[in-house]
C-alpha cells in the first residue's frame, strides 16, 4: 500500500506543504506513479477553491518517501 501526496511548490529550505493526501491500494510502484500523474492531471483540471499542487510524492507503508514528480521534472 502506498500514499500519495500532492505538494505546493518547494522553497528553498522549506519542504513542500501537502495539500492533499490519498492512499493507494496499488501494489507496484510504477503503477502508483502512473496513477498519480493521471490525478494530478484531473486535478490541475479541476480545482477551484484550493490551491493548485506543483507535483506528489509517493510514501511507501513505513511513510518512507519512493518517488516523487513534479511539474518542474516535466
Amino acid at each position: 500500500m502506498f500514499q500519495i501526496e500532492f505538494v505546493g511548490p518547494r522553497q528553498e529550505g522549506i519542504a513542500p506543504e501537502v495539500l492533499d493526501r490519498m492512499t493507494s491500494d496499488l501494489t507496484r510502484l510504477d503503477q502508483v506513479v502512473t496513477h498519480a500523474k493521471s490525478l494530478f492531471s484531473n486535478v490541475i483540471v479541476q480545482r477551484v477553491h484550493k490551491p493548485l499542487p506543483h507535483g506528489f510524492s509517493i510514501l511507501d507503508a513505513r511513510g518512507v518517501e519512493v518517488a516523487r514528480w513534479s511539474i518542474d521534472d516535466a
